[in-house]
């Protein structure tokens, strides 16, 4: 079942990383937002959106919250996300019970099409492409193994509905915690230091905060279901990266020490996306649309880097 722009979608996790690049994005694009997050403040500008303060961990809101509105389109990505933390942290249990609760009454009260957040770490990781019906689910963590518990509740929770599991990899952008890798890079080789790096030799698949958007918003209106990878298709080494972001600031006193270093770094492990499932999303026909829409050239790491520089010079 398709949905239309004129239905409601519910963005759960509205005012965090992704989810303030998703509103963004669906509202840019004509659709009706609720927005459910943590600071209201972030959508006082916004009139396409409509903030609703809501805890997911109170059932009974929950249930008063779906008697109300009525969403037919839900986007859920509340979850657990403490950086430094979250991995390993008992909060993803309570996540697991919130987020069933909350599709649970999505579906009773006329929920047409589901699209909840998974992730890369449910796969079992290796060197080859990680396919979402082909590569075995290997989950390690507590925010890993808690994603694939909720995926297989959800399974049976929306079984008369659209359901979509997108296992997101590796997101960035400058609204990133600054602990994080691609900040610690630019960071370091801006004050003209090379980075250092505990998993030199471990490549993964970064994707842009403003790609991760753009693929949510594909999903809303199309017709696949089931597992989905949001990525790249594209797996890089932090020393690479480094070196990408070297050439963006011209630091070429860096560029020789670097050379060096690439020379000697062995790739330990590949963590990266097949985007096969996700390219036919992007070049769907949307509903209402008249011609074929062409894939989206997703940002490569120097642009990625650019959205940093931009966003620190206003």
């Amino acid at each position: 079942m398709v949905t239309d722009n004129n239905q409601p979608c519910l963005v759960t996790g509205a005012t965090g990383l992704i989810g303030r690049r998703v509103v963004e994005r669906l509202c840019a694009s004509g659709h009706s937002v609720l927005a459910v997050g943590r600071t209201p403040t972030a959508y006082e500008d916004n009139e396409q959106a409509t903030y609703c303060p809501l805890d997911l961990h109170d059932p009974i809101a929950v249930t008063a919250f779906f008697e109300q509105y009525k969403p037919r389109q839900l986007i859920h990505l509340a979850w657990e996300a403490t950086p430094g933390t979250f991995w390993q942290s008992p909060e993803n249990f309570r996540w697991i019970a919130a987020s069933a609760h909350l599709l649970d009454r999505f579906v009773a009260h006329g929920g047409q099409r589901a699209i909840l957040t998974g992730s890369c770490a449910e796969y079992g990781w290796g060197q080859t492409p990680l396919q979402e019906h082909h590569s075995a689910l290997n989950p390690r963590s507590y925010y890993s193994a808690a994603k694939a518990a909720f995926h297989n509740l959800a399974q049976v929770i929306a079984q008369d509905i659209d359901l979509v599991w997108a296992r997101v990899f590796f997101p960035y952008g400058p609204e990133e915690d600054g602990s994080k890798l691609i900040s610690h890079i630019l960071r370091e080789i801006s004050a003209d230091r090379l980075p250092e790096f505990k998993t030199s030799g471990r490549a993964v698949d970064f994707i842009h905060l403003s790609d991760v958007a753009y693929c949510f918003e594909r999903l809303l209106g199309a017709p696949l279901t089931g597992p989905v990878n949001i990525c790249s298709g594209v797996a890089l080494k932090p020393l690479e990266i480094a070196a990408v972001a070297v050439r963006l600031l011209n630091k070429p006193d860096l560029s020789a020490k670097l050379d060096d270093q690439l020379a000697n770094v062995e790739r330990e492990l590949t963590i990266v996306g097949d985007r096969q499932l996700l390219d036919q999303v992007l070049t769907q026909t949307m509903p209402k649309q008249k011609t074929q829409m062409q894939t989206r050239r997703l940002l490569s790491m120097e642009d990625g880097l650019r959205s940093y520089l931009s966003a620190k010079a206003r």
